[in-house]
């Protein structure tokens, strides 16, 4: 991850209002090959290259990110790989080799989109982790992508972690909520994170974790994926729940934390950094305020809405919404990613199930702090968000948990994933020639159209297996401004 770091400090002073467009995309199959060719225009304001994207999709639904990765051309490999940025200009051209990623599979009404991002804004990149080879293989491969998660893909729960990126700031901990209770998210302080980070978009999921770990119990509720059995009353798949009550905090990352490599090997984290080469972790606590506000302070939801008693009902799963009731308290988690996302497009943050930070519960500091770990000891580990067994004084992005112990497999608690980058970024320079801070709204991040202004070339291929059916016309630009 150091080339990533050393390309952004080095992009710093390009302008931060980029604007990069997408046009004129077209594709074509060769009925031999079934090499897809995909044309298309790409302009940027500032007329520096941008990050470029393939997505495929069949009947409107991705086919997920990993399964496109034989591409070549003019489409970016990973931000740390410079040579891959796409220079602005005319008649760009991507080849993908469909058969070799999609062996003896058939696709109806297929589409192609190209995703492009300008450089000086990675906030709206995404990292995703290919799970499918299971628990046994030695290496899990990592792609990079500016197009957007698609939450009706299977592989979006299953075989594919999706993280997005976190840019560095400074920002406000905690909340005073103005009554002379001393309550534990008090006092309200300062908090600068220096590095990147990479958060996941929702908390880790049965199938996922299966897949990463090896095992799952479940208790009562079953292990069905990847069977295809297992439906809930709504018809979604158990697997696309929250894990929760089949690991424990120690069995996540070890007992260390904070001290220097505190990972035990055969954790999920021990697993992931040995399969990816990566600093895999769950968030400290500071991380994981800072994903969950979305930019927003005090006692605001991360979709920018005040908070009022239960209104977090249309962002997480807690007692109001939850089936929960006082003679039916267990076991009412919901599938991740069918509510509302936070204006960054992540999931879940608030309830579902409680997500394990790193840091040893502890007293706040009033003090500027950088780079927080909490305290060196302590006898608890924060957990945060709320669940569906609890109410609104839990469900918001500051309230903090400390009645777990490390060892317990424990009924309302899962995890989130993060990617640590290696090097301190700085914050972006002000006009003044201070510090500033880099924020998703002079972000490319969420600004995702799609606009009905080019008709993709194709035809149907007359062999076997033909990877791209065309004969609905279809048209889609995808723009990012």
């Amino acid at each position: 991850m150091k080339a990533t770091c050393a390309m952004l400090g080095a992009l710093a002073a390009i302008a931060a209002h980029a604007t990069v467009t997408v046009s004129g995309v077209a594709f074509t199959q060769d009925a031999d090959s079934h090499d897809v060719t995909v044309s298309y225009d790409l302009t940027t304001s500032d007329g520096e290259p941008a990050f470029v994207s393939l997505d495929v999709l069949t009947n409107g639904v991705s086919v997920g990110a990993t399964r496109v990765k034989n591409v070549s051309g003019d489409v970016s490999t990973s931000p740390a790989d410079t040579a891959s940025l796409v220079a602005p200009g005319t008649g760009k051209r991507i080849t993908w080799k469909a058969r070799a990623d999609l062996p003896n599979v058939g696709l109806t009404n297929a589409a192609v989109r190209v995703t492009a991002i300008a450089t000086n804004h990675f906030a709206g990149l995404y990292m995703v982790v290919d799970l499918s080879r299971g628990k046994d293989s030695t290496y899990w491969p990592v792609q990079y992508t500016a197009c957007k998660p698609d939450t009706n893909s299977p592989a979006f729960y299953t075989t594919e972690l999706w993280l997005r990126r976190v840019p560095a700031a400074t920002f406000q901990m905690g909340y005073n909520n103005g009554d002379t209770k001393a309550d534990s998210w008090e006092p309200v302080h300062s908090v600068t994170l220096t590095r990147d980070f990479y958060c996941a978009v929702v908390p880790t999921t049965r199938a996922q974790h299966l897949l990463i770990r090896g095992k799952n119990t479940y208790g009562t509720y079953g292990n069905f994926w990847p069977n295809g059995e297992g439906l809930d009353a709504n018809g979604d798949p158990f697997d696309y729940y929250p894990l929760s009550k089949d690991v424990s905090y120690n069995e996540i990352r070890g007992s260390a934390w904070p001290d220097e490599g505190g990972v035990t090997a055969g954790t999920v984290i021990g697993r992931l950094r040995a399969r990816t080469g990566l600093q895999f972790d769950i968030p400290t606590e500071a991380q994981w305020e800072y994903a969950c506000r979305a930019g927003h302070s005090g006692n605001t939801f991360n979709d920018g809405t005040p908070y009022a008693k239960n209104a977090y009902v249309s962002l997480g799963w807690g007692q109001a919404n939850s089936d929960w009731s006082s003679s039916s308290k267990d076991d009412h988690w919901h599938p991740v990613a069918k509510l509302k996302p936070s204006d960054w497009d992540f999931y879940d943050f608030y309830g579902n199930v409680l997500e394990w930070c790193r840091d040893w519960y502890a007293a706040y500091t009033a003090d500027a702090v950088s780079n927080p770990v909490g305290a060196e000891t302590g006898s608890t580990r924060v957990s945060r968000g709320g669940s569906y067994a609890l109410d609104s004084s839990i469900l918001n992005s500051y309230a903090r948990r400390n009645k777990i112990a490390v060892t317990t497999h424990d009924n309302n608690s899962g995890y989130r994933l993060v990617v640590e980058t290696d090097e301190d970024l700085g914050l972006w320079p002000t006009e003044g020639g201070g510090a500033g801070e880099r924020g998703f709204a002079d972000s490319a991040a969420g600004l995702l159209e799609t606009r009905p202004a080019a008709t993709f070339a194709g035809f149907r291929a007359n062999k076997p297996y033909s990877i791209i059916d065309t004969a609905t016309p279809l048209s889609f630009v995808l723009i990012v401004r």
